[in-house]
C-alpha cells in the first residue's frame, strides 16, 4: 500500500506550474476528493515528504527531525519509492486555502489542522543542537540526586534494612516499564513538551493541559523544592562540617520561612539559562558527570569497607516483604527525572534515534548506581545506625574515614544545584509547547537571535525563585509526587491508545477500560504497600491485582491492534 503525507517545503512531485494537477495513487480504501476511489486530484504545489509511521506527529515545518526520517531511499524522488502516512484529503484542501490566504470554513477545520496553522504562524522552531551525550547528561543529572544522598538512608533505616537494594531493583523495574513507553513515544512523536505532547496527540486538549499542569509540578515546583533543600544543606554543611560562626544562622537562616541560599541558586540557574542553552548545557555536562564520579567513589568506598554481618538478615523480620514494597514505593521517586529528556525533544539531534537511546541509557546508569550505592551503605553500617539525613558521610565517619566523609558532604553540596539548573531548562520548553498549540501566551514562543526562550525562561525562573525562597519544602513534596504519577500514567496510557483502537461497534471502549485499569492499579498498589501485614489484607491485595490483570487481558482481547501507529488518530494528523 502506498500512503502519502503532505508537507510544505520539499520538491514538487510532478508539474511545476501552480495551476496544474497531478494524479497520485492512493489506498483503495481512502476516499478521494471527488468522492471516487482509486485516484485523488492534488494540486502540484503540494509537496510530498517521505515519512516513518508517525513522523507526521512531529513538527511539520521542522527540517531536521532525523537523519533518515525524511529521505528518499533511492534518491530518484519517485512516488513509488516513498513510505508515506495517509492523510485526510479534507485536511489538504484546508491547508491549501490557508496557504493561499483564504480564510476557509473554520468550523470544518480539525484540531490537528488548527494546531498546524498556529505553529506555522509562530514561524520559529528551536534549533537542534543536543547530542546523545547531552541528552544523557540532562537525564542523569536531573535524576540522580536525593535518591542517593537521602533516600538510601531513609529506606534502609525505616523500611527495608539490607534489602534496600531489592527495593531499588523493584522500583527500577517499574521505572523501566514507563521508560519503554517514553522511549517509543519520543521516537514516534519527537516534539517538545514530554507527556503533554503525547497526551495532546492521543487524548485532546483538556487532558493535555492537565498533564502540563502536572509536569509543571515536576519541573518548576520540584526544582524549587530541590533549591530549598540545597539551601538547608549548605547551612548544615557550613555549621557542622566547617564549624562556621554565628553569621551563618544570622544571614543564611534568618527564619520566617525565608531561604536566602535557595534564592541564590535559583537566580543563578535562571541567569545561566537566559545566557543560552548552548552555554548551560556545558555546565550541565560538567556537574552531571562530576556527580556520577562522586557516587561511584561513595559506592566503591562503601564496598571496600563492607562488613558481611551487616547484611544479615537480608530482610529484617520487623519489616518483612511489605517493608521492602514500601521502600520500593519511596525509592521510585528517585528515578524521576529521566522524562525530562523528552521535554527537550525539539532541540535533539536525530531525535527519532537519540531520544529512545538516551532514555534507556539514563535508566540503566541510574539503576546500577542506586543498587550499588544501597549495597555499599547497608554493608558499611548496621541499618539501625544509618543516618536518615546524611547516610554516606555519617557512615564514613563511623568507620574512621574522616576525609571521605568530608569529601562526600562537600560533593553533595557542590553537585546538587545541577538539578535546579535542569529544571530551569525544562520548564520553558513545556511553556513553549503550550504556547505553540495556543494554550499559553504567545510570548513563551518568542526567541532571541540565538534561539533562546528568553521571556519564557525569565518567567519560569522568577516563579521558581519565589517558591524556593519563601515556601517550605514540606508543603511541596506531596504535590510534586502526585503530579508526577499522573503524568506517568497519562504517558503509559497514551502509548496503549496509539497502538490499539476501540471496536467500531463500541466507541470509547478502550478509553473506559484504561480508566478502569488505572483506578484498579492504584488500589492494588495501596493494598500491596499497606495490607500485607494481615491475612485479610493479603487476600484483598491479591483480588485487586487479579482484577487489574483481567482488565489488561480484556483490553488485549477486545481492542484490536491499530493497522498503523496512532490508528484512526493518525489520519490527518499534523502535530
Amino acid at each position: 500500500m502506498v500512503r502519502y503525507a503532505v508537507a510544505p517545503g520539499t520538491d514538487a512531485v510532478a508539474n511545476g506550474d501552480g495551476g496544474s494537477e497531478s494524479q497520485l495513487p492512493i489506498d483503495a480504501g481512502m476516499p478521494s476528493s471527488s468522492g471516487d476511489k482509486g485516484e485523488v486530484s492534488v494540486p502540484s504545489w503540494l509537496r510530498l515528504k517521505p515519512m516513518n509511521s508517525m513522523d507526521a506527529y512531529g513538527d511539520p515545518d521542522d527540517n531536521n527531525i532525523g537523519a533518515d526520517a525524511f529521505s528518499d531511499e533511492d534518491g530518484g524522488g519517485e512516488a513509488g519509492s516513498l513510505e508515506m502516512t495517509e492523510i485526510d484529503p479534507s485536511a489538504v484542501s484546508s491547508e491549501a486555502e490557508d496557504e493561499n490566504g483564504s480564510s476557509g470554513a473554520s468550523g470544518d477545520m480539525t484540531s490537528g489542522q488548527a494546531v498546524a496553522n498556529r505553529r506555522r504562524k509562530t514561524g520559529q522552531h528551536l534549533p537542534r543542537h543536543l547530542s546523545l551525550f547531552d541528552l544523557v547528561s540532562i537525564g542523569v543529572g536531573g535524576t540522580v540526586g536525593s535518591g542517593i544522598f537521602v533516600l538510601c538512608g531513609l529506606i534502609a533505616r525505616e523500611h527495608a534494612g539490607p534489602a534496600t537494594c531489592l527495593s531499588w531493583a523493584i522500583s527500577g523495574f517499574a521505572a523501566f516499564l514507563s521508560g519503554f513507553c517514553y522511549a517509543e513515544l519520543s521516537g514516534r512523536i519527537p516534539s517538545p513538551g514530554s507527556s503533554y505532547s503525547y497526551a495532546y496527540a492521543c487524548m485532546g486538549e483538556l487532558i493535555a493541559f492537565l498533564t502540563a499542569a502536572c509536569l509543571t509540578l515536576e519541573f518548576l515546583v520540584s526544582g524549587s523544592a530541590v533549591a530549598r533543600s540545597w539551601g538547608d544543606k549548605v547551612v548544615e554543611w557550613l555549621t557542622v562540617e566547617l564549624d562556621a560562626g554565628d553569621w551563618v544562622q544570622r544571614y543564611l537562616a534568618p527564619g520566617y520561612g525565608i531561604n536566602p541560599m535557595a534564592f541564590a541558586v535559583s537566580a543563578a540557574s535562571t541567569a545561566l539559562v537566559v545566557c543560552g542553552v548552548r552555554e548551560s548545557k556545558l555546565v550541565t555536562d560538567f556537574f552531571t558527570w562530576t556527580k556520577v564520579g562522586l557516587v561511584i567513589f561513595m559506592a566503591i568506598g562503601g564496598l571496600i569497607l563492607l562488613e558481611p554481618s551487616n547484611l544479615k538478615p537480608f530482610i529484617p523480620p520487623k519489616f518483612g516483604f511489605s517493608g521492602v514494597m514500601r521502600g520500593a514505593t519511596t525509592s521510585f521517586f528517585g528515578y524521576l527525572g529521566f522524562d525530562g529528556i523528552c521535554a527537550v525533544a525539539g532541540e535533539a539531534k536525530d531525535p527519532t534515534m537519540n531520544l529512545p537511546r538516551s532514555i534507556m541509557i539514563t535508566l540503566a546508569i541510574v539503576t546500577v548506581l542506586y543498587i550499588t550505592a544501597a549495597v555499599a551503605l547497608t554493608g558499611m553500617l548496621d541499618f539501625s545506625e544509618i543516618s536518615v539525613e546524611s547516610g554516606f558521610p555519617e557512615a564514613f565517619k563511623s568507620r574512621g574515614v574522616e576525609w571521605a566523609a568530608q569529601l562526600t558532604a562537600a560533593g553533595e553540596v557542590f553537585t546538587l544545584p545541577v538539578v535546579v539548573l535542569i529544571s530551569c531548562i525544562l520548564q520553558p520548553r513545556l511553556q513553549y509547547a503550550l504556547a505553540r498549540d495556543g494554550l499559553a501566551p504567545q510570548m513563551f514562543c518568542e526567541m532571541d537571535g540565538k534561539g533562546n526562550l528568553r521571556k519564557g525562561t525569565l518567567f519560569a525562573g522568577s516563579v521558581m525563585t519565589l517558591i524556593a525562597t519563601f515556601v517550605p519544602f514540606t508543603y511541596l513534596d506531596d504535590f510534586v509526587s502526585a503530579g508526577i504519577l499522573v503524568a506517568f500514567s497519562v504517558t503509559n496510557g497514551s502509548l496503549v491508545v496509539m497502538r490499539r483502537d476501540s471496536p467500531t461497534s463500541r466507541p470509547l471502549l478502550l478509553e473506559k477500560l484504561l480508566l478502569a485499569f488505572n483506578g484498579m492499579a492504584c488500589f492494588s498498589c495501596l493494598a500491596l504497600v499497606h495490607g500485607l501485614s494481615s491475612l485479610a489484607g493479603k487476600a484483598i491485595a491479591t483480588f485487586l491485582a487479579l482484577v487489574t490483570a483481567c482488565i489488561g487481558f480484556v483490553i488485549a482481547w477486545l481492542c484490536p491492534v491499530s493497522a498503523i501507529f496512532g490508528g484512526r488518530r493518525a489520519v490527518g494528523a499534523h502535530w
